[in-house]
């Protein structure tokens, strides 16, 4: 057993004795059934397209290099499925809230699950499509599927005190699931190649599309309001109010930050060792 496993098994330990004593999903209100299925249903789709983004983002860099892509080449997808991503991203909540929500998510199953095919050819052209895709993919899960759940949430007439709770599951159990999909992404890497955790990622996608699918009702946002004005009203609340704009830098700041360590880790991990788990 090495370090790196009893340092992993005492934090583990930890975090789950605070988590008892804490107990985050409490709430002031009795959950009903019908809320608790509600609840469950919503968090098992969100950890599993969670799930399927997690496996996929330690071995982007690495099937890249795989594939014979220096670090500039490497480089400039990447910074395609950003651009994407900030491209498409400040449409799709206009976008969500127009064509129905139950029908973006699906879509971005749809999406994501086409990036994963195109990892399995090596051409520039198609990989760069795939970054695309995935950079759109991105932004849909950020935002469409939370979207959803709120709304939905109200029109049932559950109680708003409810509805923390159900946002404590998601991410506490998120947290989880981000581990988990590092030790399973490893072990499929290790026997199967780095395109496996790739295909692992695409059965979630397909899992998680169909429950939303055959078990959501779709909501929308203001059905009177056409997606082209709801992109003008968002653009003049970012240059009517400063405290947006200071938010969407301080956001921007983290998130690069958190990108650059994104785009380094798979050279960093390969210069300290030759076998990394890049999970």
């Amino acid at each position: 057993m090495s370090v790196y496993d009893v340092t992993f098994g005492s934090l583990g330990l930890v975090c789950a004795y605070l988590a008892y004593k804490t107990n985050p999903f409490k709430s002031d209100v009795e959950a009903t059934s019908a809320f608790t299925s509600f609840q469950r249903n919503y968090v098992f789709v969100f950890l599993t397209m969670m799930m399927s983004d997690w496996l996929q983002g330690p071995y982007v860099y690495a099937l890249y290099q795989h594939y014979g892509y220096n670090q500039a080449e490497i480089g400039i997808l990447f910074i395609a499925g950003f651009g994407s991503s900030m491209v498409f991203g400040t449409m799709v909540g206009s976008f969500g809230d127009s064509v129905g929500r139950k029908k973006t998510c699906v879509l971005f199953g749809l999406l994501y699950i086409a990036s994963c095919i195109t990892k399995h050819f090596s051409n520039f052209h198609i990989l760069m499509l795939g970054r695309l895709l995935g950079g759109v993919a991105t932004s849909l899960l950020f935002s469409v599927f939370e979207a959803w759940m709120v709304s939905e949430h109200f029109s049932r007439g559950f109680s708003p005190s409810l509805l923390g709770g159900t946002f404590a599951q998601a991410y506490f159990c998120n947290s989880i699931v981000a581990i988990l999909a590092g030790l399973i992404g490893g072990a499929a890497a290790r026997e199967f190649g780095f395109v496996a955790p790739f295909d692992c990622s695409m059965a979630l996608l397909c899992m998680g599309t169909v429950v939303v699918f055959y078990t959501w009702n779709e909501n929308y946002g203001r059905a009177s309001e056409p997606f082209l004005e709801g992109l003008k009203k968002g653009y003049n609340v970012i240059i009517s109010k400063k405290e947006v704009v200071i938010a969407g830098a301080a956001q921007s700041s983290f998130e690069g930050a958190m990108y650059t360590f994104v785009f380094m880790w798979t050279p960093s991990l390969g210069s300290a060792a030759k076998e990394a788990n890049m999970g």
